[in-house]
């Protein structure tokens, strides 16, 4: 049922935005309405050109920023299933038009647990052009494929993500890679909190940010929002090792600070891991 949820909802998306094009190659550029220009005679192609890498440009931006899917899943049957189905479906999402990258990343520390997750949990994370083209690379992947891939995990959480500050791509090739480093990885609802204020929620959120940038360990910060308008909610915070996540995870003055009590136990998170990366 998830599998299928998820194969409808892509092709809606696609559909909702694919109709935007036509209207915009029928404008008369002298005068930004369908009717050519009274004093123009001849309103033909021939006389106002258009580059053809210009038309391009201009269909790709219509499309919508650049986005990611984040996909928390937690392994039901056998792991070997799970990895080589996973592979082999994603292997060929990656080959579709509009997707950019994909990672993959195991979680050590579950923070609802405190533990090991268990059963096995994955994150992925997969980059596409924008929405629209990321749903139709989805609904191109042979169904085959999906089939035997989304029996083999639950979702934990799903969604498919911008960056919080609007223009500022993420580019998910860069993010924890080097050796060591360690991947936070924590999800909101908003709508779930009582009362929700989105300027108080904000200004409580950078100021959690902006001490957590200032200790040592840290590395980088990624804060992203539902590209479809949704209240999810996700934090992704890179640290130098295992041993700066647990040193600033364990700082006593932190934990008691008026911005850590603000933002984390005033909107306390629906999930998330302490991982590292595996592609």
């Amino acid at each position: 049922m998830r599998s299928l949820i998820l194969v409808l909802s892509f092709s809606l998306i696609a559909t909702a935005c694919g109709d935007d094009d036509d209207d915009t190659a029928a404008t008369d550029p002298a005068t930004g309405s369908g009717v050519a220009a009274p004093d123009d005679p001849d309103p033909s192609p021939e006389d106002e050109p258009v580059p053809e890498d210009a038309e391009a440009e201009t269909e790709v931006a219509d499309l919508g920023p650049p986005v990611a899917a984040l996909i928390v899943r937690s392994v039901t049957g056998e792991l070997d299933t799970f990895i080589e189905t996973r592979d082999a479906y994603v292997a060929d999402l990656e080959a579709q038009d509009g997707i950019v990258h994909d990672r993959e990343f195991l979680p050590f520390l579950s923070f609802s647990t405190f533990s090991q997750p268990e059963p096995p949990v994955y994150i992925g994370l997969t980059s596409g052009e924008s929405l629209p083209q990321f749903g139709a690379a989805a609904d191109a992947v042979d169904p085959a494929l999906a089939g035997a891939y989304f029996p083999t995990f639950g979702i934990e959480v799903f969604g498919i993500l911008q960056p919080l500050e609007s223009g500022s791509p993420v580019d998910i090739s860069a993010i924890a890679t080097e050796p060591g480093q360690v991947l936070e990885v924590a999800w909101r609802d908003l709508s779930a909190y009582e009362n929700f204020d989105p300027a108080a929620y904000e200004t409580a959120r950078d100021a959690y940010l902006a001490e957590l940038a200032s200790m040592e360990g840290f590395v980088e910060e990624y804060q992203w929002v539902s590209a479809d308008g949704g209240s999810l909610a996700v934090g992704m915070t890179v640290y130098e090792s295992a041993d700066a996540f647990q040193a600033i995870a364990t700082d006593a003055d932190f934990n008691a600070s008026d911005v850590y009590g603000a933002f984390v136990g005033g909107y306390p998170i629906a999930g998330g891991y302490a991982s590292t990366s595996l592609k």
